[in-house]
């Protein structure tokens, strides 16, 4: 069965930063290539002046990047992958950092990202924040928060112990049906501390990318409405969310079936 991949995403300022003026600190970001889709999201470091523009540069790297060498990636050991995506991301944060006249560690941020192909999956995650999976449409923890000595502390990108906290997952999609990324902002409110398991609101997040009849801005909408009126009401931290849903060719209804055939018409003859 061919897999056909929808995103939707959003990220909110908390009231913590409209009160001092401040940017959202939290980005997310989308790569869609011909046979891959890849999310990512990133929370800057709060004590960090420009870490909006670190978490910037992390997201579309690393989404970009996996589009591109999905494949080549998949295959390498656990190491490797951290390897190559950590030197690639402190080289460009290291050029920006230069470009602003600001120090390397003004941009750090922490990274969690998932991309698909085919029937695989690649995920990363460095500091807090969490990634979770559906199976099945039942949501569970892939990757935890990490944090430091202390709860407000975690790992960023920049940390001279990146590596040793760059966690890596990957493997074969089976009765994943979907993927979801949240800043620790947006954790506070999606995780039962209590139960320690993902609240019932990402069941209902996914049912909303999950319905046919609403489009990824639809979903993006309803989220940034969620994140904002709901979500900041909680925590005065920046909250992001990024949702990667994973359907399938036959199980799609022909409406949609027939709008995924014309915009693959459009594309090939956009790459003529």
């Amino acid at each position: 069965m061919k897999p056909v991949f929808k995103t939707a995403g959003a990220s909110v300022r908390g009231t913590s930063h409209i009160k001092k003026n401040t940017p959202c600190q939290d980005k997310v970001y989308k790569s869609v290539s011909k046979d891959t889709t890849t999310i990512s999201l990133a929370d800057g470091a709060g004590s960090c002046s420009m870490s909006e523009i670190g978490a910037d540069v992390s997201t579309q790297f690393v989404a970009d990047y996996l589009c591109e060498n999905f494949d080549k990636i998949f295959v390498q050991n656990t190491e490797k992958i951290i390897e190559i995506l950590l030197s690639n991301i402190k080289q460009l944060l290291t050029e920006k950092s230069e470009d602003l006249s600001v120090s390397l560690k003004e941009l750090s941020s922490t990274l969690l990202f998932v991309s698909v192909k085919n029937s695989n999956y690649i995920a990363g995650h460095i500091g807090d924040g969490l990634i979770g999976c559906y199976l099945d449409g039942n949501p569970e923890v892939l990757s935890f928060p990490e944090n430091g000595e202390y709860s407000n502390q975690t790992y960023f990108t920049t940390s001279e112990t990146a590596k040793d906290h760059f966690r890596i997952y990957k493997g074969e999609l089976s009765s994943i049906d979907g993927f979801i990324l949240m800043s620790d902002g947006s954790y506070d409110n999606l995780f039962d501390k209590g139960k320690k398991k993902l609240a019932a609101a990402n069941k209902t997040f996914f049912s909303w990318i999950k319905d046919h009849n609403n489009s990824e801005q639809k979903v993006e909408e309803a989220l940034h409405l969620n994140l904002e009126n709901l979500f900041t009401k909680v925590t005065t931290d920046d909250c992001s969310v990024n949702l990667l849903l994973i359907s399938y060719i036959d199980e799609l209804p022909w409406h949609v079936l027939l709008l995924h055939k014309i915009k693959s018409i459009f594309s090939t003859n956009n790459r003529k």
